[in-house]
């Protein structure tokens, strides 16, 4: 009787599942496939979220278990450039590199074998075969472009003409050789005024009456074929006739510069009234135009007032109004060989035949004469030569 229950004993378990749990479980499994059957909205996010998840899983596995595998050049190839089949092949580095380098363009970069570079003595075929591809430059550079022909520019506030010659790659001779007014005052520019721009270095030349191309390129010491030859006269062979009133650009042409000259003292020297040889910065400001051919001096920006001193001691050979655009002009006699002088000034301390010293204050900076704004107009001139006073000043 014991092993018949015992039996019995084991078996109620299953028998309990099957007969109380088993059903309650079916008819659950029933009723929920039931619903989801009957309404798709409620179970299509979900199955599409688990899918998602699943797919992320499974890029990640597969990520994972390539990373472990060295590849061949073939597959290394395949996998860089997934449609490679549509193009022709790309030749080797070095031919690439010879080849863009023949005709001036940029070079393919050298494939390095790092692990050999390291001395390891192993050479790995991934970094062997691997293709360099040039990496993505966001700005653009322009390149600079010849200008078809003449142009004009309109001066803007704080202009000189050494700035402008420098933003269209010319010398400041030729905006002044190709503009009459700027020219006769290369410090004077007005805002709004309309500036002759060349396309090349040279002289802008208006035929006269009766004047031919021998004399014209003898005027500006060139050949008569650098006027003939520029494309932008458009003179026509044989005879490259030309007309009174036409204007014609004469490439690499110059023109003879003329200093400014003023009447100077011609009294007695002072006593003593000589100068060190040792120059000082006139006036406290900054540069705003430098020294160049047209102008053989330094533009020194202040603000109208500021003293100015006299850089070296000496004597006043001239001290007052100027008619040759320097406006309020000062000039000291350094007694050397030296002269010294202040131009565009608002204000003169000093009168002719007085002796100064080193670091005295003769005159206040303004803008009279020929000038846009205040500034000191300091040459430094020695035996009469105009020198760039940067290589005088500390």
């Amino acid at each position: 009787m014991r092993p018949q229950r015992h039996r019995e004993g084991r078996s109620n378990p299953l028998r309990r599942f099957f007969e109380v749990w088993f059903p309650k479980a079916f008819a659950w499994v029933a009723v929920t496939v039931y619903r989801l059957a009957g309404d798709r909205r409620s179970w299509l996010p979900v199955v599409v979220r688990v899918s998602a998840h699943l797919a992320v899983i499974a890029v990640a596995i597969a990520a994972l278990s390539l990373s472990h595998v060295e590849w061949p050049a073939q597959a290394l190839s395949a996998l860089s450039s997934p449609s490679t089949a549509s193009f022709p092949a790309m030749p080797a580095a070095a031919e690439y590199g010879a080849s863009r380098s023949a005709t001036g363009g940029p070079a393919l970069p050298q494939v390095v074998n790092i692990a050999n570079r390291r001395g390891t003595g192993h050479s790995s075929p991934f970094l062997a075969n691997a293709a360099v591809f040039r990496v993505a430059q966001p700005h653009t550079t322009i390149p600079e472009r010849p200008r078809l022909g003449v142009v004009t520019y309109t001066v803007q506030a704080g202009d000189t003409v050494q700035s402008i010659a420098d933003a269209y790659g010319l010398q400041p001779t030729s905006i002044m050789w190709a503009n009459p007014t700027v020219e006769d005052a290369p410090d004077l520019l007005r805002i709004g005024q309309q500036v002759v721009i060349l396309p090349v270095d040279g002289v802008y030349h208006k035929v006269e009456e009766g004047e031919t191309l021998e004399e014209i390129a003898e005027t500006y010491k060139v050949d008569v074929e650098a006027i003939t030859a520029c494309e932008y006269n458009h003179l026509e062979p044989p005879d490259y006739p030309i007309q009174p009133g036409m204007w014609l650009i004469v490439p690499g042409g110059e023109k003879p510069y003329v200093p400014k000259v003023i009447t100077s003292y011609t009294g007695s020297v002072p006593e003593g009234a000589r100068g060190t040889g040792r120059f000082q910065w006139p006036v406290l400001g900054y540069i705003t135009q430098g020294y160049w051919y047209g102008h053989r001096a330094i533009d020194i920006g202040a603000p109208t007032g500021s003293a100015v001193v006299a850089a070296d001691g000496g004597f006043i050979s001239f001290a007052g109004w100027t008619d040759v655009g320097y406006g309020y002009l000062i000039v000291v006699d350094h007694a050397n060989g030296f002269v010294t002088y202040y131009a565009h000034l608002s204000n003169i301390y000093v009168f002719p035949g007085q002796a100064v010293e080193r670091g005295q204050v003769i005159g206040a900076v303004g803008s009279t004469g020929h000038s846009t704004g205040p500034h000191l107009h300091f040459e430094v001139r020695y035996y009469g030569v105009q020198q760039n006073p940067r290589a005088y000043l500390p």
